[in-house]
């Protein structure tokens, strides 16, 4: 008789996963640059994440989270398998940035009031992750705790639109057994 290995189906990691492959589906319309209407995207991910490079200057105002939005102003739009990578405009200053999508813990479309949360999978980098800004410059502490629709900011406070609708934030924790 053999003997039964009791492996368990990990269902929240397998739904997160199926997740996060919708934000590269949406990245990847980006990318081709098709039609989106008033589509814009607020992107929060993990700072000290081992699939994140961003500038060392990012790390003293932001060093858990960093929200960005992907609207009107970003450039040099890569999707790859595992991650992304744009330039943005900080303070009139262009930075390149990567992010790998496990790195990702929300994905919100305020126009469509549609979003996503994810489970960190705390994974986290060492400092030889980060990348010398082109300016080596600080994000200014004026923009720390706002987002103006023209330029990407950065936010380490969850995202609210100007009408003040809130998104539905699916939470899979929820729906998880309890032993």
């Amino acid at each position: 008789m053999t003997k039964n290995n009791n492996k368990l189906i990990n269902y929240d990691q397998l739904v997160d996963n199926a997740l996060r492959s919708v934000v590269k589906i949406v990245l990847n319309t980006l990318e081709k640059n098709e039609p989106i209407g008033d589509h814009h995207f607020f992107i929060t991910f993990l700072t000290k994440h081992k699939n994140v490079k961003i500038p060392i200057s990012f790390m003293e105002n932001h060093p858990n989270t960093m929200t960005i939005v992907l609207q009107h102003q970003y450039w040099d739009l890569e999707i790859e398998e595992n991650k992304f990578s744009v330039k943005l405009s900080f303070n009139g200053k262009q930075e390149k940035l990567s992010i790998g999508y496990d790195a990702i813990t929300q994905f919100t479309d305020p126009s469509t009031d549609f979003s996503l949360q994810f489970s960190s999978q705390d994974e986290m980098i060492n400092d030889g992750n980060f990348t010398k800004s082109q300016s080596d410059a600080k994000v200014s502490k004026e923009s720390k705790n706002t987002i103006d629709k023209n330029e990407n900011k950065i936010s380490d406070n969850p995202i609210e639109p100007d009408d003040k609708k809130t998104g539905e934030v699916i939470s899979f924790d929820q729906f998880k057994k309890k032993k």
